[in-house]
């Protein structure tokens, strides 16, 4: 049934008339039933025989309905007169028969014996037992059934079957008392079609048409009312009409219809529908109330008609009055002073703006003369631009001006001749903006350009003059004067490629062009790549880096955060003493934190660089702390804040004879504060400087605190295709077994150890290591007995053994031939790392590095620099050409510039994908162009690295590039350990 008929008049009339009917014919039903009933069981000793038989079947005739009794076993005992008229059949032709079924349709039997079986949970067999079933359980059945006249003719009926019983409550038969509901049939059939004719008339209504309950939710719409409101009927069904109504109306709508609600009153009202896309659609709704049979309201049915064409020349007025309106709101509101003059230059209208420019209140300004608020000196320059203006009818220009206070400033005037309604010149407007900020901006940039001019050209000029000399042959070829003009050429150019990546970067980071990339990261790898980037300029200027790194995660660029790290150790290895230290070291806070750092036991060895762990209030802390101290002059406290301004610096001399570019702590600082954190700087004259910044620290709710204690502090040194080395420690001091397997196991090596050379033997044969780290000083089988153990079993006679002892070798001697290396305690990581690797080395392949650039002097730099590490290097100068070697060498690495003659990088790229023996080339990027992320994905084919022209020295390039080459040799030699398999 369709909403619609809910609150159609005839439904209810229907309705009431049926409940009527239905209780008259409950009641009539129970007492003939009971009647009939009793009838039935009167005792035949009670009156005569006849008497009785005229009682009953006056009481059986007298009835408007069908009343048949049969006997348990379905024979029809009774068939009263209605009976007989309705269905055709006289008593004689049905009396004595064994089932009422003749009378009855077979199909609808079957169903309903189906029913039954479901309802009662027992298997009912079409007949006879169809219609007592319910009986039998004592229960009163009450079906609509369809009887079938003698002719064939059918009509429904209600029919309820009962039990009969006799004078000691046996069950003797069944009673069916049965009602014609034909005419209710059609009277239902009628409503039916009835509400079908006024839905479809209110679904074809030219106007919307809706129904709201009590509350004022929607409960029905026809098809022209969504129209009207815009939407579907589903979401304007309950309260979704509000939702659609415009929101400047929304309040006042919903309102009215509560009050309505309230008072039982009627509703009318205009307002508007958001459609979708900004349609606005006017409409007016009027409702009366809908009340229920004790004149309570319970709902409106109402109407709502399209007003838009109406409204069109009302909404066309009031735009116009809105944007006049908005206009004064914007003179009034502006930023940039507005103001008009008469022609005698008085002030006759002033804006907020203009008044605030000046110092003014607006009411003050109106009579005043244009002189008071114009510099003295700008005044003949105002004249004569006014009489420009006059000619011109507009005029620009550029002046001092003067503030109630009598300050000076810098105004950017426009004035704009003004006439009347009549066209009559009435004066002028003035339209003022305060360029204060902008003289200022420019005397800094030309500040900016004047030093970066300075710092460009004393290096061009160191470098040219030195070429100069070089190559007008003054100084002998190989001369110490030569080879001190080439440090010159060289070290200028260092310092100007720089300055200008310096430049580039701090542009890009504060423009937001350069992307920063976060990702989960662990601190004291960052730290740890940090330091094994400056470990030669530290060496070189006598400088030790001591490092305490935290293991804990963060959100962040990992390259962007190791550059910062980069140039703080820099710069304090610059301004340190030789043989001075310099430390950095990272600690978790948060404000009122308390936590706890244990401290690694390479005290013994003197180092202090491996992890600190924090056990206390891990999950607690919000940042993380850094710091780089130095032991160098210190910094005056007057310019801890200027350092970190561009070009800001201590010593004006300092880019000269430090190397730095002014430019390094003002990167800091910007890429710090895209993360999120802080910078900043402690000093104390002649005792050193402590560089602070802080990043947030990047928890995972799912991630226990001892994860981080797990995470690896430095990129495995080995291929991740193989085995890391198993490396065999052998020393009687628990804790230089400890110390130095954690040294190891950073490093990406598997490492067992044991405290005994008899262990020793027994392990390494059951084990099989790739190398063995054995002490000498050992009680019981010392390291030499144990050497000797060692290379007398078959298995392991081979495996490299390395010396680790506090005692020195004897220099003046070579190495016994059975030890590979001598590493003296307490043990540099780096020598070490380099021992083992030499040890646990295998014969590789021949490396095959095709070189595609189109620069033939940067090709050729590249291909000395490959050969020094002895692989086989090609040459490629356009895409082309390097699409046809790459196909005939196959090569084990790329290195790509993307500028190319006839096809560019991007190009090459898609062609090797397409080949599977390419498509995972490994790849370095060689460029001047700055990728963003998607550039990235294009490139990418196997292992990729992307290094920026002029970004990355030479020394940077061929150390990460050989890096990248290790990896391929690594992969290649487990190719080949397969092979052999």
């Amino acid at each position: 049934m369709e909403i619609w008929t809910l609150w159609q008049p005839n439904y209810w009339l229907s309705g009431l008339l049926k409940a009527i009917t239905a209780i008259i014919s409950l009641c009539t039903a129970f007492v003939s039933v009971k009647l009939v009933t009793k009838a039935l069981q009167l005792p035949s000793t009670v009156q005569p025989e006849v008497a009785s038989q005229k009682l009953q079947q006056a009481i059986v005739n007298s009835a408007n309905y069908t009343i048949i009794s049969a006997t348990q076993d379905g024979i029809i005992q009774t068939f009263n007169a209605t009976a007989q008229r309705w269905l055709g059949y006289t008593a004689d032709e049905v009396i004595g028969k064994t089932t009422p079924e003749i009378i009855h349709d077979k199909d609808e039997i079957v169903k309903v014996a189906q029913e039954l079986s479901q309802e009662l949970g027992v298997k009912i067999e079409p007949g006879f037992e169809v219609f007592v079933a319910k009986a039998r359980l004592g229960q009163i059945e009450e079906r609509e059934w369809t009887y079938i006249r003698k002719d064939g003719s059918r009509f429904p009926i209600m029919l309820s079957v009962s039990p009969l019983y006799d004078a000691e409550n046996n069950v003797t038969g069944y009673l069916g008392i049965g009602s014609d509901i034909t005419a209710s049939k059609a009277a239902e059939a009628a409503l039916r079609e009835s509400e079908h004719r006024y839905a479809t008339l209110a679904q074809t209504a030219p106007v919307g048409i809706f129904r709201n309950d009590a509350s004022g939710r929607c409960i029905f719409v026809n098809e022209r009312a969504c129209k009207l409101i815009g939407s579907p009927p589903e979401d304007v069904l309950g309260e979704g009409w509000v939702q659609s109504l415009h929101p400047d109306d929304r309040l006042r709508i919903v309102t009215e219809w509560n009050q309505a609600i309230q008072q039982n009153l009627p509703f009318k009202a205009e307002y508007r529908f958001c459609h979708p896309h900004n349609v606005i659609n006017w409409v007016i709704a009027q409702a009366i109330p809908e009340r229920g049979t004790h004149g309570e309201v319970i709902g409106y049915i109402g109407t709502m008609t399209d007003i838009n064409d109406v409204f069109d020349e009302l909404r066309l007025r009031k735009r116009t009055e809105e944007e006049l309106l908005h206009l004064s709101q914007a003179l009034e509101s502006a930023v940039e002073g507005i103001s008009q003059l008469d022609t005698q230059g008085r002030y006759i209208k002033v804006n907020p703006a203009y008044a605030n420019i000046t110092g003014y209140e607006p009411e003050e300004m109106v009579g005043m003369e244009w002189q008071v608020t114009v510099h003295p000196d700008d005044q003949e320059k105002m004249i004569v631009a006014y009489q420009q203006m006059l000619k011109n009818g507009k005029v620009e220009i550029e002046a001092r001006a003067m503030r109630k206070d009598g300050s000076a400033f810098d105004k950017q005037v426009v004035m704009v001749k003004a006439y009347n309604q009549q066209q009559e010149f009435i004066g002028h407007y003035c339209f003022m903006k305060d360029i204060s900020d902008r003289r200022e901006v420019e005397r800094l940039k030309d500040e900016f350009v004047s030093v970066v001019s300075h710092e460009l050209r004393t290096p061009l000029t160191s470098i040219s003059g030195a070429l100069d000399l070089l190559a007008s042959g003054v100084l002998a070829a190989g001369s110490e004067d030569a080879q001190r003009m080439l440090n010159i050429a060289a070290n200028n150019t260092d310092r100007l490629v720089r300055l200008i990546n310096d430049i580039l970067d701090i542009e890009r980071i504060e423009s937001g062009k350069i992307q920063i990339t976060p990702e989960a990261c662990n601190a004291a790898d960052l730290m740890t790549q940090s330091v094994e980037v400056m470990e030669e300029m530290a060496e070189q200027a006598g400088v030790k880096i001591s490092m305490s790194p935290l293991s804990a995660r963060l959100w962040a660029d990992p390259d962007r955060i190791i550059q910062v790290l980069t140039n703080l150790l820099s710069n304090a290895m610059k301004f340190s003493a030789p043989g001075s230290t310099v430390w950095v070291s990272a600690e978790l806070g948060q404000i009122n934190s308390k936590f706890k750092i244990q401290n690694s036991k390479l005290e013994k060895f003197g180092e202090q660089d491996l992890e600190t762990s924090v056990f206390d209030n891990l999950s607690t802390a919000s940042h993380i702390l850094f710091q780089v101290k130095d032991q160098g002059r210190g910094i005056p406290a007057d310019k801890l804040e200027s350092i970190f301004e561009r070009f800001g610096q201590v010593d004006a001399s300092d880019s000269r004879q430090k190397g730095g570019t002014g430019l390094g702590l003002a990167i800091c600082r910007s890429i710090l504060q895209h993360h999120g954190g802080q910078i900043w700087a402690e000093s104390i004259l002649g005792e050193g400087s402590t560089f602070f910044f802080t990043l947030p620290i990047f928890l995972e709710e799912e991630q226990k605190s001892d994860d981080f204690l797990t995470l690896p502090h430095t990129l495995p040194q080995h291929c991740p295709s193989l085995t890391p080395p198993l490396i065999m420690l052998c020393d009687d001091d628990p804790s230089v077994r400890a110390v130095v397997q954690v040294m190891l196991e950073r490093q990406g090596y598997q490492v067992m150890t044991v405290a005994s050379g008899e262990e020793a033997v027994e392990q390494a044969t059951l084990n099989q290591p790739d190398a063995i780290i054995l002490n000498l000083m050992m009680p019981g089988m010392d390291g030499w007995e144990t050497l000797g153990l060692l290379k007398q079993q078959p298995d392991i006679k081979n495996v490299p053994v390395i010396i680790l002892s506090g005692i020195a070798p004897d220099n003046s001697k070579e190495l016994p031939p059975d030890v590979s290396d001598w590493i003296i305690k307490p043990p540099d990581v780096k020598l070490l790392c380099q021992a083992l690797e030499k040890a646990t080395a295998k014969q590789l392949p021949a490396i095959k590095v095709l070189v595609v650039e189109d620069d033939p002097d940067l090709a050729q730099l590249l291909i000395a620099m490959f050969n020094r590490h002895g692989t086989s290097t090609f040459h490629a100068q356009t895409g082309k050409e390097a699409i046809q070697l790459s196909q005939n060498l196959i090569p084990d690495l790329l290195v790509l510039d993307l500028g190319l003659p006839e096809c560019d990088g991007f190009a090459v790229v898609d062609w090797l994908r397409q080949y599977q023996r390419l498509s995972h080339v490994p790849l370095v990027v060689y460029t001047a162009r700055d990728l963003d992320e998607s550039d990235r994905q294009r490139l990418k084919l196997g292992q990729t690295l992307f290094l920026t022209k002029g970004r990355i020295n030479t020394q940077e390039f061929e150390q990460r590039v050989i890096n990248l080459l290790n990896r391929v040799i690594c992969r290649e030699v487990g190719v080949s350990v397969v092979s052999e398999q």
